[in-house]
Protein backbone atom coordinates (compact mmCIF):
# COMPACT_ATOMS: atom_id res chain seq x y z
CA UNK A 1 0.00 0.00 0.00
CA UNK A 2 1.04 3.62 -0.56
CA UNK A 3 1.53 5.33 2.77
CA UNK A 4 2.95 8.29 4.66
CA UNK A 5 4.78 8.12 7.99
CA UNK A 6 4.69 10.57 10.89
CA UNK A 7 7.24 10.37 13.72
CA UNK A 8 6.55 12.37 16.87
CA UNK A 9 9.42 13.88 18.86
CA UNK A 10 7.82 15.27 22.05
CA UNK A 11 10.81 17.19 23.44
CA UNK A 12 11.15 20.99 23.53
CA UNK A 13 13.57 23.45 25.03
CA UNK A 14 10.59 25.39 26.32
CA UNK A 15 6.81 25.03 26.01
CA UNK A 16 5.21 27.80 23.91
CA UNK A 17 2.33 29.58 25.64
CA UNK A 18 -0.27 28.54 23.01
CA UNK A 19 0.84 24.91 22.59
CA UNK A 20 -1.55 22.09 23.49
CA UNK A 21 0.36 19.34 21.67
CA UNK A 22 1.98 16.38 23.40
CA UNK A 23 5.31 18.12 24.01
CA UNK A 24 7.45 18.53 27.11
CA UNK A 25 10.41 20.58 28.31
CA UNK A 26 13.05 19.98 30.98
CA UNK A 27 12.98 16.19 30.65
CA UNK A 28 16.16 15.58 28.65
CA UNK A 29 16.86 12.49 30.77
CA UNK A 30 13.79 10.85 29.15
CA UNK A 31 15.14 11.04 25.61
CA UNK A 32 17.26 7.86 25.53
CA UNK A 33 14.41 5.69 26.84
CA UNK A 34 11.92 7.33 24.51
CA UNK A 35 13.94 6.70 21.37
CA UNK A 36 14.58 3.11 22.41
CA UNK A 37 10.82 2.57 22.67
CA UNK A 38 10.22 4.44 19.43
CA UNK A 39 12.54 2.00 17.65
CA UNK A 40 10.73 -0.96 19.23
CA UNK A 41 7.37 0.39 18.05
CA UNK A 42 8.59 0.78 14.46
CA UNK A 43 10.10 -2.72 14.46
CA UNK A 44 6.79 -4.18 15.75
CA UNK A 45 4.76 -2.72 12.91
CA UNK A 46 3.45 -5.43 10.53
CA UNK A 47 2.45 -3.24 7.58
CA UNK A 48 4.10 -3.56 4.19
CA UNK A 49 4.17 -0.10 2.72
CA UNK A 50 5.48 2.00 -0.13
CA UNK A 51 6.36 5.24 1.64
CA UNK A 52 5.69 8.47 -0.26
CA UNK A 53 6.49 10.90 2.57
CA UNK A 54 8.00 10.99 6.06
CA UNK A 55 7.33 13.83 8.48
CA UNK A 56 9.32 14.23 11.69
CA UNK A 57 7.39 16.60 13.94
CA UNK A 58 6.91 17.54 17.54
CA UNK A 59 7.66 19.04 19.86
CA UNK A 60 10.94 20.30 18.47
CA UNK A 61 12.89 17.61 16.58
CA UNK A 62 15.83 20.00 16.10
CA UNK A 63 16.19 20.15 19.90
CA UNK A 64 17.33 16.52 20.23
CA UNK A 65 20.67 14.99 19.26
CA UNK A 66 20.98 14.54 15.49
CA UNK A 67 22.02 10.92 15.90
CA UNK A 68 18.61 10.05 17.33
CA UNK A 69 17.02 11.39 14.14
CA UNK A 70 19.48 9.48 11.94
CA UNK A 71 18.87 6.20 13.73
CA UNK A 72 15.10 6.47 13.33
CA UNK A 73 15.35 7.50 9.67
CA UNK A 74 17.78 4.66 8.93
CA UNK A 75 15.37 2.21 10.55
CA UNK A 76 12.44 3.47 8.47
CA UNK A 77 14.51 3.23 5.28
CA UNK A 78 15.49 -0.34 6.12
CA UNK A 79 12.03 -1.53 7.18
CA UNK A 80 9.86 0.04 4.46
CA UNK A 81 10.06 0.59 0.73
CA UNK A 82 10.73 4.33 0.77
CA UNK A 83 10.24 5.96 -2.62
CA UNK A 84 13.48 7.45 -3.99
CA UNK A 85 11.58 10.74 -4.49
CA UNK A 86 9.89 10.64 -1.09
CA UNK A 87 9.35 13.97 0.64
CA UNK A 88 11.15 13.83 3.99
CA UNK A 89 10.41 16.74 6.32
CA UNK A 90 11.74 17.73 9.72
CA UNK A 91 10.40 20.52 11.93
CA UNK A 92 13.04 22.91 13.28
CA UNK A 93 13.05 25.99 15.49
CA UNK A 94 15.41 28.90 14.75
CA UNK A 95 16.88 28.85 18.27
CA UNK A 96 17.84 25.15 18.15
CA UNK A 97 19.37 24.96 14.68
CA UNK A 98 22.77 25.70 13.19
CA UNK A 99 24.67 25.08 9.98
CA UNK A 100 26.18 21.78 11.12
CA UNK A 101 22.76 20.35 12.07
CA UNK A 102 21.25 21.44 8.76
CA UNK A 103 24.16 19.89 6.86
CA UNK A 104 23.69 16.68 8.85
CA UNK A 105 19.95 16.55 8.09
CA UNK A 106 20.59 16.98 4.38
CA UNK A 107 23.26 14.29 4.39
CA UNK A 108 20.92 11.69 5.95
CA UNK A 109 18.23 12.27 3.31
CA UNK A 110 15.97 14.98 4.73
CA UNK A 111 14.90 17.20 1.83
CA UNK A 112 12.29 19.52 3.32
CA UNK A 113 12.33 21.85 6.34
CA UNK A 114 9.39 23.21 8.28
CA UNK A 115 10.65 26.20 10.30
CA UNK A 116 8.62 27.43 13.29
CA UNK A 117 8.91 31.16 12.66
CA UNK A 118 5.38 32.14 13.89
CA UNK A 119 6.18 35.88 13.65
CA UNK A 120 8.96 38.27 12.68
CA UNK A 121 7.85 40.72 15.36
CA UNK A 122 10.12 40.35 18.39
CA UNK A 123 7.51 41.63 20.85
CA UNK A 124 4.94 39.14 19.56
CA UNK A 125 7.43 36.30 19.84
CA UNK A 126 8.08 37.13 23.51
CA UNK A 127 4.35 37.35 24.24
CA UNK A 128 3.78 33.77 23.11
CA UNK A 129 6.87 32.28 24.76
CA UNK A 130 9.04 31.74 21.68
CA UNK A 131 12.78 31.60 22.34
CA UNK A 132 14.03 33.01 19.05
CA UNK A 133 13.94 36.49 17.52
CA UNK A 134 13.53 37.87 14.02
CA UNK A 135 17.27 37.83 13.28
CA UNK A 136 17.57 34.15 14.23
CA UNK A 137 14.58 33.22 12.08
CA UNK A 138 15.96 34.97 8.99
CA UNK A 139 19.40 33.50 9.64
CA UNK A 140 17.92 29.99 9.91
CA UNK A 141 16.35 30.35 6.45
CA UNK A 142 19.61 31.69 4.99
CA UNK A 143 21.60 28.80 6.45
CA UNK A 144 19.09 26.29 5.09
CA UNK A 145 19.49 27.72 1.60
CA UNK A 146 23.27 27.85 2.01
CA UNK A 147 23.55 24.11 2.74
CA UNK A 148 21.32 23.30 -0.23
CA UNK A 149 17.71 22.94 0.93
CA UNK A 150 15.36 23.80 -1.93
CA UNK A 151 12.07 23.03 -0.19
CA UNK A 152 11.60 25.28 2.84
CA UNK A 153 8.34 25.97 4.67
CA UNK A 154 7.67 28.47 7.45
CA UNK A 155 4.83 28.65 9.97
CA UNK A 156 3.13 31.96 10.75
CA UNK A 157 0.48 32.63 13.40
CA UNK A 158 -2.32 35.10 12.73
CA UNK A 159 -4.31 36.70 15.54
CA UNK A 160 -1.50 37.31 18.01
CA UNK A 161 -2.67 40.88 18.40
CA UNK A 162 -4.76 43.50 16.62
CA UNK A 163 -2.49 44.83 13.92
CA UNK A 164 -2.69 46.70 10.66
CA UNK A 165 -1.82 44.87 7.48
CA UNK A 166 1.38 46.81 7.10
CA UNK A 167 2.78 44.94 10.11
CA UNK A 168 1.69 41.60 8.69
CA UNK A 169 3.41 42.38 5.40
CA UNK A 170 6.62 43.08 7.33
CA UNK A 171 6.57 39.42 8.38
CA UNK A 172 5.43 38.09 5.01
CA UNK A 173 7.81 39.91 2.66
CA UNK A 174 11.15 38.47 3.88
CA UNK A 175 9.66 34.98 3.96
CA UNK A 176 8.10 35.08 0.50
CA UNK A 177 11.47 35.96 -1.01
CA UNK A 178 13.24 32.99 0.54
CA UNK A 179 10.87 30.07 1.04
CA UNK A 180 8.70 27.83 -1.13
CA UNK A 181 5.83 27.18 1.30
CA UNK A 182 3.99 29.07 4.03
CA UNK A 183 1.57 27.74 6.65
CA UNK A 184 -0.52 30.60 8.04
CA UNK A 185 -2.60 29.51 11.02
CA UNK A 186 -5.25 31.47 12.86
CA UNK A 187 -4.36 31.29 16.54
CA UNK A 188 -6.52 28.88 18.54
CA UNK A 189 -6.71 29.34 22.30
CA UNK A 190 -6.63 25.84 23.78
CA UNK A 191 -7.51 24.65 27.28
CA UNK A 192 -4.66 23.95 29.70
CA UNK A 193 -2.24 26.35 28.02
CA UNK A 194 -0.40 29.31 29.50
CA UNK A 195 -1.94 31.54 26.83
CA UNK A 196 -5.46 30.79 28.03
CA UNK A 197 -4.39 31.52 31.59
CA UNK A 198 -2.87 34.88 30.54
CA UNK A 199 -6.06 35.78 28.65
CA UNK A 200 -8.26 34.91 31.64
CA UNK A 201 -6.05 37.13 33.81
CA UNK A 202 -6.39 39.88 31.15
CA UNK A 203 -2.62 40.02 30.75
CA UNK A 204 -3.08 39.38 27.03
CA UNK A 205 -6.00 40.71 24.97
CA UNK A 206 -6.43 39.13 21.56
CA UNK A 207 -8.35 40.60 18.60
CA UNK A 208 -11.88 39.35 18.00
CA UNK A 209 -12.66 36.62 15.49
CA UNK A 210 -13.91 39.00 12.79
CA UNK A 211 -10.66 40.98 12.94
CA UNK A 212 -8.57 37.82 12.61
CA UNK A 213 -10.64 36.50 9.68
CA UNK A 214 -10.25 39.88 7.98
CA UNK A 215 -6.45 39.67 8.35
CA UNK A 216 -6.57 36.09 7.06
CA UNK A 217 -8.48 37.16 3.93
CA UNK A 218 -5.95 39.90 3.23
CA UNK A 219 -3.07 37.45 3.69
CA UNK A 220 -4.69 35.10 1.14
CA UNK A 221 -4.94 37.86 -1.48
CA UNK A 222 -1.42 39.10 -0.80
CA UNK A 223 0.19 35.66 -1.04
CA UNK A 224 -1.78 34.66 -4.14
CA UNK A 225 -0.69 37.91 -5.79
CA UNK A 226 2.95 37.04 -5.11
CA UNK A 227 2.95 33.49 -6.44
CA UNK A 228 1.89 31.49 -3.39
CA UNK A 229 -1.19 29.47 -4.31
CA UNK A 230 -3.56 28.56 -1.51
CA UNK A 231 -4.12 24.81 -1.80
CA UNK A 232 -5.52 24.18 1.70
CA UNK A 233 -7.18 26.29 4.36
CA UNK A 234 -3.89 27.30 6.02
CA UNK A 235 -1.27 26.39 3.42
CA UNK A 236 0.24 28.29 0.51
CA UNK A 237 2.93 27.11 -1.89
CA UNK A 238 4.86 28.08 -4.96
CA UNK A 239 4.00 25.84 -7.90
CA UNK A 240 5.22 22.30 -7.32
CA UNK A 241 5.99 22.79 -3.63
CA UNK A 242 2.67 21.74 -2.08
CA UNK A 243 3.33 19.53 0.95
CA UNK A 244 2.85 15.92 -0.21
CA UNK A 245 2.54 14.70 3.35
CA UNK A 246 -0.32 17.05 4.20
CA UNK A 247 -2.09 16.38 0.90
CA UNK A 248 -2.14 12.69 1.77
CA UNK A 249 -4.02 13.54 4.98
CA UNK A 250 -6.58 15.64 3.10
CA UNK A 251 -7.08 12.89 0.52
CA UNK A 252 -7.67 10.36 3.32
CA UNK A 253 -4.62 8.37 2.28
CA UNK A 254 -3.02 5.76 4.52
CA UNK A 255 -0.54 6.94 7.15
CA UNK A 256 1.36 5.37 10.02
CA UNK A 257 2.18 7.38 13.13
CA UNK A 258 4.97 6.44 15.53
CA UNK A 259 5.68 7.94 18.92
CA UNK A 260 3.80 9.55 21.76
CA UNK A 261 0.21 10.56 20.81
CA UNK A 262 0.83 9.73 17.14
CA UNK A 263 -2.19 8.82 15.00
CA UNK A 264 -2.44 6.21 12.25
CA UNK A 265 -5.05 5.60 9.55
CA UNK A 266 -5.14 2.54 7.30
CA UNK A 267 -8.17 1.32 5.34
CA UNK A 268 -10.76 3.24 7.39
CA UNK A 269 -9.24 2.00 10.65
CA UNK A 270 -7.82 4.67 12.96
CA UNK A 271 -5.73 4.32 16.08
CA UNK A 272 -3.69 6.62 18.30
CA UNK A 273 -0.90 6.08 20.79
CA UNK A 274 -1.09 7.09 24.44
CA UNK A 275 -0.27 10.68 25.43
CA UNK A 276 1.83 9.83 28.50
CA UNK A 277 5.29 8.26 28.46
CA UNK A 278 4.43 5.40 30.81
CA UNK A 279 1.35 4.33 28.84
CA UNK A 280 3.18 4.75 25.53
CA UNK A 281 5.98 2.50 26.72
CA UNK A 282 3.36 -0.10 27.68
CA UNK A 283 1.89 0.03 24.17
CA UNK A 284 -1.47 1.34 25.36
CA UNK A 285 -3.65 2.92 22.67
CA UNK A 286 -5.54 6.16 23.29
CA UNK A 287 -7.95 5.33 20.47
CA UNK A 288 -8.88 2.36 18.26
CA UNK A 289 -11.82 2.54 15.89
CA UNK A 290 -13.15 1.38 12.54
CA UNK A 291 -14.96 4.28 10.91
CA UNK A 292 -18.67 3.93 10.18
CA UNK A 293 -20.09 4.82 6.78
CA UNK A 294 -21.44 8.07 8.24
CA UNK A 295 -18.04 9.00 9.67
CA UNK A 296 -16.43 8.35 6.28
CA UNK A 297 -18.99 10.58 4.54
CA UNK A 298 -18.38 13.36 7.05
CA UNK A 299 -14.60 13.09 6.66
CA UNK A 300 -14.74 13.17 2.86
CA UNK A 301 -16.80 16.39 2.97
CA UNK A 302 -14.85 18.04 5.79
CA UNK A 303 -11.39 17.32 4.37
CA UNK A 304 -12.26 17.83 0.71
CA UNK A 305 -13.80 21.26 1.20
CA UNK A 306 -10.85 22.51 3.25
CA UNK A 307 -8.45 22.12 0.33
CA UNK A 308 -8.38 22.30 -3.45
CA UNK A 309 -8.86 18.53 -3.86
CA UNK A 310 -12.60 19.06 -3.47
CA UNK A 311 -15.32 16.45 -2.90
CA UNK A 312 -16.16 13.70 -5.37
CA UNK A 313 -19.97 13.52 -5.61
CA UNK A 314 -19.88 9.99 -7.06
CA UNK A 315 -17.83 8.77 -4.12
CA UNK A 316 -20.46 10.13 -1.73
CA UNK A 317 -23.29 8.51 -3.74
CA UNK A 318 -21.57 5.12 -3.51
CA UNK A 319 -21.64 5.57 0.25
CA UNK A 320 -25.36 6.34 0.14
CA UNK A 321 -25.31 10.15 0.42
CA UNK A 322 -26.46 12.36 -2.43
CA UNK A 323 -25.23 15.74 -1.24
CA UNK A 324 -27.11 17.49 -4.05
CA UNK A 325 -30.36 16.63 -2.26
CA UNK A 326 -29.20 18.54 0.81
CA UNK A 327 -31.48 21.63 1.10
CA UNK A 328 -28.45 23.90 1.53
CA UNK A 329 -26.52 22.61 -1.48
CA UNK A 330 -28.24 24.62 -4.24
CA UNK A 331 -28.16 27.80 -2.15
CA UNK A 332 -24.40 27.49 -1.65
CA UNK A 333 -23.93 26.73 -5.36
CA UNK A 334 -26.17 29.54 -6.62
CA UNK A 335 -24.43 32.07 -4.38
CA UNK A 336 -20.97 31.06 -5.63
CA UNK A 337 -19.87 29.74 -2.27
CA UNK A 338 -19.47 26.27 -3.75
CA UNK A 339 -18.35 25.62 -7.32
CA UNK A 340 -19.07 22.43 -9.27
CA UNK A 341 -16.89 21.04 -12.04
CA UNK A 342 -18.32 17.79 -13.43
CA UNK A 343 -18.57 15.54 -10.38
CA UNK A 344 -16.25 17.56 -8.09
CA UNK A 345 -17.37 20.36 -5.77
CA UNK A 346 -15.02 22.88 -4.20
CA UNK A 347 -15.39 25.60 -1.62
CA UNK A 348 -14.12 28.94 -2.89
CA UNK A 349 -10.95 29.80 -0.95
CA UNK A 350 -12.34 33.13 0.24
CA UNK A 351 -14.80 31.14 2.35
CA UNK A 352 -12.18 28.91 3.98
CA UNK A 353 -12.30 31.13 7.06
CA UNK A 354 -15.91 30.09 7.69
CA UNK A 355 -15.57 26.56 6.30
CA UNK A 356 -16.71 24.86 9.50
CA UNK A 357 -20.11 26.55 9.33
CA UNK A 358 -20.55 25.68 5.63
CA UNK A 359 -19.49 22.06 6.14
CA UNK A 360 -21.97 21.74 9.00
CA UNK A 361 -24.80 22.87 6.68
CA UNK A 362 -23.87 20.18 4.18
CA UNK A 363 -23.90 17.47 6.82
CA UNK A 364 -27.39 18.23 8.12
Amino acid sequence: MDCSIYVHIPFCESKCFYCAFASFSNIENEQKKYFENLEKEIKRDKHTANIKSIYIGGGTPSFVDCNYIKKILDLLMKKYDVDKNAEITIEVNPNSINESKLTFYKKIGINRLSIGVQSLNNLQLKRIGRLHNKKQAINCIKLAKKVGFKNISCDLLLGLEKENFWLLKKSLRPLMKNVTHLSCYMLQVEDNTKLKDLIEKKQIILPNEDEVVNDYQRVIKYLNKHGFKQYEISNFAKEGFECKHNLNYWARGNYLGFGLAAHSFVGNKRWANAKTFDNYYKGIKELEEVLTKQQIIEEIIMLGLRCDLGVDLDKLKKLGYDIQKNPNFNYLLENNILVKNKNIINLLPKYYGVSNMIIEKLLN
